[in-house]
């Protein structure tokens, strides 16, 4: 038999200084040691593979060690030798030496003084697997123990622990390691080790250890024995992981709506025999990354990315609503469940929670209808910001269509004016004065107003002085209208320019006219009621604007209005759109 040792033995710290990532507590024990102030309880809670075990090791030999350098043990004592092979420090796996006898056989023992070293040490690994009944044992103990006695217990589980023995331990929460961290001591021992590996394989490593050193290490030593350099791909391959280009292609199918592109992903990965459960992890993780960019302005710190992959990822995150983002998420959480639980079928599952992430419309769930309530809420918000009336701006508007129709009726029945006369009136009643800036929310154009309009959402066009004469008002004459004003003589050719861009705006416009004011303003007349409403859509009116630059080789503003002739009655709704 070799005497080969596993990377993670092999490079156990043996000094508090190259523990890595617990600096919060490193520095404290060493102080402790230092100062001689060591407790005689202590508890280590966190996350596998952080270090736990490690720093017991080295405080059960600092504590004895005859020369302790800044309160790491020097190793070259007799204490610190004695240390690797000696029945003063006892390593109790709780997991297996769980019961009530098990703890009264220590209890027993604690009594006897230490015969190589200065302090016993009991280390307890897992202690959270210790019976009621053996909690209950180990209580008196470890409140007063002997001085020569030192308890170091150790969890990964503290909500196990009972409050009896957390209130007799100095408690130190051990943290994650971060994937930096993890990379520089990979590196490290990679040369030393002569393992010939990049960096992106290495920082690869450093992310999937998920904040575990032991973890990095084990997934390095599958690489050891490589005689060519191992590159990320590969590394991805031989470590069953999925890859991030797989998981940002299905994240961007499912921004996309495009059911299709994302089984053909899946049909991808299935062919390659990636693991799905690993595959439904990541998408879970990156759907995370994509909430994180969506609502942090400086994602840096809190996601595990590259400059390339925080760019795809805060495009994603620019389409997708917060709700949609947790809609999926919820659905990846569910699906992990049911790939949990599942023999068969596992293509089945994956396959129908995406489809449901892009067919979000089709499904009748709670999350489902939220989404698209949102979604419907910004579209109303969109609409409201593109030129949306209040209620008292269409009421004013109203009142002074009821004013004009009254003045213009007055100005052209004859009787009215008899039996006005016949009052001792002097004057006949005037038009109503035109509207001031604020009164209506939009400026009135140079309107035909021998004709009426049907109201509509008015544009946003940029102020421009209105100069209409009472005469103008009252009969109505185009002639007097300042500026040019002329008819579009190639409005066949715009709305063939029209059709090939958009048939739905072309059979809008139909059987219209277009006007032309001072080379700057576009009016359209329409004859379709709904037309205006139609054409004012950001996409439609993009068209008509298009066809419009085209022909006429610059951009206008264009006003769209819809044209109803009635009788030889004149009436003004003075709405338009843009």
């Amino acid at each position: 038999m070799s005497g080969y040792k596993a990377l993670y033995r092999k490079w156990r710290p043996k000094v508090f200084s190259d523990v890595i990532g617990q600096e919060h507590i490193t520095n404290v024990l060493r102080s402790e040691v230092e100062a001689g102030t060591v407790s005689h309880a202590y508890l280590f809670c966190g996350s596998r593979g952080t270090g736990k075990t490690t720093c017991a090791k080295i405080l059960a030999k600092a504590v004895s060690c005859d020369n302790p350098q800044n309160g790491d043990p020097c190793g070259k004592c007799t204490s610190c030798i004695a240390a690797e092979n000696t029945l003063d420090i006892y390593e109790i796996d709780a997991a297996s030496h769980n019961g009530v006898e098990n703890i009264r056989d220590l209890r027993d023992s604690v009594v006897y003084p230490p015969s190589e070293m200065k302090r016993r040490v009991y280390i307890i690994d897992e202690v959270h697997m210790l019976s009621d009944g053996a909690f209950n044992a180990l209580l008196k103990t470890l409140e007063e123990p002997p001085s020569h006695v030192l308890f170091i217990l150790a969890t990964t589980e503290l909500r196990k622990i009972p409050a009896t023995i957390l209130s007799r331990c100095k408690r130190f929460d051990f943290h994650r390691i971060t994937p930096e961290k993890i990379f520089e001591r990979l590196r490290m021992i990679s040369d030393e080790e002569k393992i010939n590996i990049t960096d992106a394989a290495l920082m690869l490593i450093s992310r999937l250890a998920a904040g575990a050193m032991r973890d990095a290490l084990s997934m390095l030593e599958l690489f050891s024995m490589s005689d060519h350099e191992v590159s990320e791909e590969e590394a991805s391959q031989r470590l069953g992981v999925v890859g991030r280009e797989i998981v940002f292609s299905l994240a961007e199918a499912v921004c996309a709506k495009d059911s299709e592109q994302a089984l053909k992903v899946i049909a991808k990965a299935y062919d390659d025999s990636k693991d799905l459960s690993v595959l439904c992890s990541e998408l879970s993780d990156v759907f995370r990354d994509i909430l994180v960019v969506k609502y942090v302005k400086d994602p840096g710190k809190l996601i595990d990315a590259s400059d390339s992959d925080v760019g795809r990822l805060r495009a994603i995150a620019e389409k997708l609503s917060g709700e949609e983002l947790m809609y999926c998420t919820e659905l990846c959480e569910d699906m992990q469940m049911r790939l949990s639980r599942a023999v068969f079928s596992r293509r089945v599952i994956i396959e129908t929670g995406l489809i449901k992430m892009c067919e979000q419309h089709a499904f009748a769930n709670t999350a489902s209808l939220s989404m698209r309530i949102s979604s419907l809420e910004e579209k109303v918000k969109l609409l409201s910001d593109s030129g949306n009336i209040s209620y008292e701006k269409q009421q004013n508007t109203k009142k002074y269509n009821k004013e004009y129709e009254k003045a213009t009726d007055f100005s052209n029945s004859e009787k009215a004016k008899e039996d006005y006369a016949k009052s001792g009136a002097s004057t006949v009643p005037d038009l109503p004065p035109l509207p001031g800036d604020g009164d209506i929310p939009f400026d009135i154009p140079y309107a035909d107003l021998g004709r009426d309009e049907e109201k509509k959402t008015p544009a946003k066009i940029s102020p421009r002085p209105i100069v209409l004469s009472r005469n103008l008002q009252q009969n109505n004459k185009k002639d007097d209208i300042p500026g040019e004003r002329r008819q579009f003589d190639g409005y066949a050719e715009f709305t063939e320019e029209v059709e090939s861009l958009d048939k739905m705006a072309a059979s809008m416009l139909e059987g219209g006219k277009a006007y032309i004011f001072d080379g700057q303003v576009c009016e359209l007349e329409v004859t379709n009621p709904i037309a205006p409403m139609i054409l004012s859509k950001p996409d439609k009116y993009a068209v008509i604007s298009e066809a419009f630059s085209k022909i006429l080789g610059y951009k206008p503003k264009v006003n769209i209005k819809f044209i109803k002739v009635q009788k030889n009655e004149t009436k003004t709704d003075l709405s338009s759109l843009s």
